[in-house]
């Protein structure tokens, strides 16, 4: 199965090599889990109505909802501890991100916005755009220091306990 990433070294690789350079804007994926986890986009689209939810069932006495509805909390954790790590694909983020994505790219002034790009020839510049997904998601100065901290580690994140 090819990913988003090999498709786009395919195409370029298949492009006639011209004078004109060809900017892709890039970011660093445990930098963008952290970006949108500490996101008022994740707590209104996610975790919020998780909790409302769980808390109507709480007022309601249902048990057997409140029984399905725990586990869930300890498994978006795990999935997030996950994808930091490298584990598992922040497909979910990317989907939630993509109104975001067009705005991003003409305020950056790029062609496209790739996930990875392992090799980019001579007509290739890559241009790191998570500033400006850190803004579109008004990331405040924490998460921004956070964030600069992920993207200073080399592969990906440690496995957290």
């Amino acid at each position: 199965m090819k990913t988003l990433s090999s498709l786009l070294l395919a195409v370029l690789a298949a492009m006639p090599v011209s004078a004109q350079t060809i900017r892709v804007g890039t970011f660093n994926k445990g930098a963008i889990v952290v970006a949108f986890v500490r996101s008022r986009l994740w707590a209104d689209t996610v975790l919020n109505p998780k909790r409302a939810e769980l808390e109507k069932a709480k007022q309601a006495g249902d048990q057997k909802k409140i029984d399905e509805l725990n586990p869930w909390f300890g498994a978006r954790q795990e999935q997030v501890h996950q994808q930091l790590a490298g584990e598992r694909p922040i497909d979910d983020i990317i989907a939630a991100l993509a109104p975001a994505f067009t705005e991003i790219a003409k305020k950056a002034g790029v062609a496209l916005i790739a996930v990875d790009v392992p090799y980019a020839g001579p007509n290739v510049e890559t241009v790191d755009v998570m500033e400006q997904i850190m803004d579109w998601l008004k990331s405040d100065e924490t998460t921004r220091k956070i964030v600069h901290e992920v993207m200073q580690q080399k592969g990906p994140l440690p496995r957290m306990p």
